[in-house]
């Protein structure tokens, strides 16, 4: 049966797989010509800085093929692959269109979709050198893939120089640095999203002096500098002196429900709510605190060598000695890492301990030297995956060779006992960080 009259020109547009394709029927050989977005990736939802790869296909266009891909309207290629990536989360439109040599247009779009990457891994906050660098933030996620500077890529600006410490609270990550907008630093403290590391704000104090770590309690921010504990209002930028803080150490803080709990020489000062309401002495020099898996408090004590563990409710102390020294150094981490009840140690050193407090048992686990060839400086770098076990030991080849340097994970129920040596993403590290602790 003959047709009597063709159609002229028709446009139908239907979803094909992950793209819009449009199709244009020919007037005198009813061959239609279509375009779609192919995405090799398999799907529109990507992680922040990940890439969609993309790709036009086109159908039945004659000629010379003209691309032109635009991101919310403005054009970004004229390829006919696109690698799409982006640093901020949220919703983008990806355009394509695609012109032939007989001037026939087509036009077609998707919807890709970004999500935060942040939100559950490790974090190795870095120092930088003081003289020419700000700080920067690694983050390993959870299949041990490594980025470095991670804040920058996110938001194009600086850390602070010379960053000590880090805490996540409320869905917010809190940076603090040293030297604050120095060597094109933004500030002191960096507060940004806790899952994308978008920035929120910064804020910068002339009162505080060399600050160096912190803790945080829904609105109230705790900072240790040199004369003692502030506490900051994050509502209303009041900062107000804890009384009664004076000789806190550098060293990081540890919460446990609504207490702060900071290192003295010989004691922690018990704080709540901007008032020191207990101390605990101890008999020797204290080197780390960190808060435990089942709610109380972990203190590390040397000279003479102990692990503590301490009732945050009724100031209780179960002490264990140990015949191994257990220092931190002279840096701002804390001289131990822990998971369940295994608490690890270096004391400062290559000489990896772990102490298994059920059992008041302590043994060697390994010379770090033994599995990293460039580890030549210990540096704030000792911390224990609290749910899988694994151990993050960060190294230096050394002071003038800091570009060098690794970041070894170990699992010791598995052999070799080296899971990964992540190179040369690290400066000065002032301490690993795991998402899973401020839970």
């Amino acid at each position: 049966m003959k047709i009597e009259e063709r159609m002229r020109k028709f446009l139908v547009l239907a979803t094909v797989a992950l793209g819009f394709v449009f199709t244009a029927c020919d007037d005198e050989d009813n061959l239609s010509s279509s375009v779609l977005i192919g995405n090799k990736s398999g799907s529109n939802v990507i992680a922040q800085l990940d890439t969609l790869y993309l790709d036009a296909r086109a159908e039945n266009l004659s000629g010379t093929m003209e691309y032109s891909w635009t991101v919310d309207g403005k054009e970004v290629s004229t390829a006919s692959t696109y690698k799409f990536s982006q640093p901020k989360t949220g919703e983008y439109v990806i355009g394509l269109t695609v012109s032939d040599g007989n001037g026939e247009t087509l036009q077609t779009n998707i919807t890709a979709k970004v999500e935060g990457r942040f939100g559950k891994g490790t974090f190795i906050l870095n120092e930088g050198n003081m003289s020419n660098e700000t700080g920067t933030l690694t983050f390993v996620d959870s299949k041990g893939t490594a980025m470095d500077s991670a804040y920058y890529r996110v938001n194009q600006t600086l850390l602070g120089n010379v960053c000590q410490d880090l805490f996540i609270s409320d869905s917010k990550i809190y940076v603090l640095s040293q030297n604050g907008a120095k060597n094109g630093g933004e500030g002191l403290l960096t507060i940004a999203n806790a899952d994308n590391l978008e920035k929120e704000r910064i804020y910068d104090n002339a009162t505080l002096s060399w600050p160096t770590n912190l803790a945080v309690i829904k609105e109230a921010l705790y900072i240790r500098d040199n004369k003692g504990v502030y506490m900051l209002n994050t509502s209303t930028d009041a900062l107000t002196f804890v009384e009664g803080t004076g000789g806190a150490l550098k060293n990081r803080m540890a919460v446990v429900g609504e207490k702060v709990f900071v290192m003295g020489s010989k004691k922690l000062f018990v704080i709540q709510n901007g008032t020191v309401i207990h101390t605990i002495p101890f008999e020797s020099a204290l080197s780390g605190i960190a808060k435990a898996y089942d709610e109380n408090l972990w203190v590390s004590c040397t000279n003479p060598a102990s692990i503590n563990k301490v009732n945050p409710l009724d100031y209780t102390v179960e002490s264990h000695a140990l015949d191994v020294s257990i220092g931190a150094g002279w840096g701002v981490a804390p001289a131990f890492s822990a998971k369940d009840d295994i608490v690890y140690f270096s004391n400062a050193g290559f000489n990896l301990y772990r102490h298994i407090f059920s059992q008041n048992k302590t043994e060697k686990v390994a010379n770090i030297k033994d599995y990293v060839e460039d580890a030549g400086t210990y540096y704030n770098s000792l911390g224990v995956d609290p749910v899988s076990g694994e151990v993050y030991f960060a190294t230096l080849k050394g002071f003038s060779e800091y570009k060098i340097n690794d970041i070894a994970i170990f699992d010791f129920t598995k052999t070799p006992a080296l899971q990964a040596d992540i190179r040369n993403k690290n400066s000065f590290p002032a301490g690993v960080f795991f998402t899973e602790n401020f839970k």
